[in-house]
């Protein structure tokens, strides 16, 4: 079985540069559930079920990062959301979303 949650996650990151080109990032992120499904194969059977239900609608996180930006405008970054809330509305254990993010970028 695969479930497959999407949120639309908005950040707010405070950017601290502590060296020349050098930035630390943290700060909060709230998530909003726009889907859930669960898809299962069984044999040569498949089927995806709508499971929106039975997860929060809003997730609560914290994000920490770095990056570094060349004198040429390419840039760099690595960011972990740590999931602070339990998604799940009806489980006996903790659900949190966690995430890992790298990005490639240019500046003009």
């Amino acid at each position: 079985m695969t479930l497959k949650l999407d949120y639309l996650n908005v950040p707010v990151i405070a950017k601290f540069y502590a060296a020349e080109g050098f930035s630390l990032e943290f700060g909060p992120q709230v998530g909003f559930l726009l889907s859930a499904k669960a898809k299962a194969k069984i044999g040569g059977d498949s089927g995806e079920t709508d499971i929106k239900d039975e997860f929060e609608t809003v997730d609560f996180g914290l994000n920490f990062g770095a990056g570094y930006k060349l004198d040429s405008g390419l840039n760099f970054s690595a960011r972990y959301n740590l999931g602070l809330s339990n998604v799940a509305k009806e489980s006996e254990s903790s659900v949190k979303n966690s995430v890992f993010q790298i990005s490639v970028g240019y500046f003009f």
